[in-house]
């Protein structure tokens, strides 16, 4: 499936899903992918701050979502017809979740010991056990959105 010359987003092997993508207008396509992005985004959020370690709460709680119209290059992007959605850590509530996620040299009381505390990498195990899932909900709202947006098409035509 095309997308202003781009490859937007895949339906699982579903036809007429596509021919109906297909025939909408280029705002209505691009509310779709919005909303069957942002549910894939909300899927691995979750996935992630449950493979989280508890350490002091606010690692979990940093974690967030960014759609691509709130990335620095928010035209440029919107020019080239990607839609998407950035997962990482707010650095102001939990700046420490690169040390946690792939470790660091012990420091303990401004001292360096040479030790090194491994990290446990959170972040890539919660994208991995999050695949089925964000799979399914990118799917299930796609075709919910889709289904309205075809609605929202044939009422604006007049059809119904």
């Amino acid at each position: 499936m095309k997308f202003g010359g781009k490859e937007a987003l895949q339906f699982m092997g579903i036809e007429e899903l596509e021919k109906q993508f297909e025939s909408l207008p280029g705002t209505l396509q691009r509310n779709v992918l919005r909303k069957a992005v942002a549910a894939g985004g909300s899927a691995l959020v979750s996935s992630i701050r449950k493979h989280t370690p508890k350490l002091s709460g606010t690692l979990r709680r940093s974690l967030k979502k960014k759609p691509s119209s709130k990335w620095r290059r928010s035209r440029a992007m919107s020019a080239a017809g990607i839609i998407g959605i950035a997962i990482g850590h707010d650095y102001g509530i939990g700046p420490h979740s690169h040390l946690v996620n792939y470790g660091h040299t012990a420091v303990l009381w401004g001292l360096e010991t040479g030790g090194w505390v491994s990290g446990n990498n959170y972040f890539a195990k919660g994208i991995k056990a999050a695949a089925p899932s964000v799979r399914a909900k990118v799917t299930a709202k796609a075709r919910q959105s889709l289904h309205k947006a075809v609605v929202k098409q044939a009422s604006m035509a007049g059809k119904i």
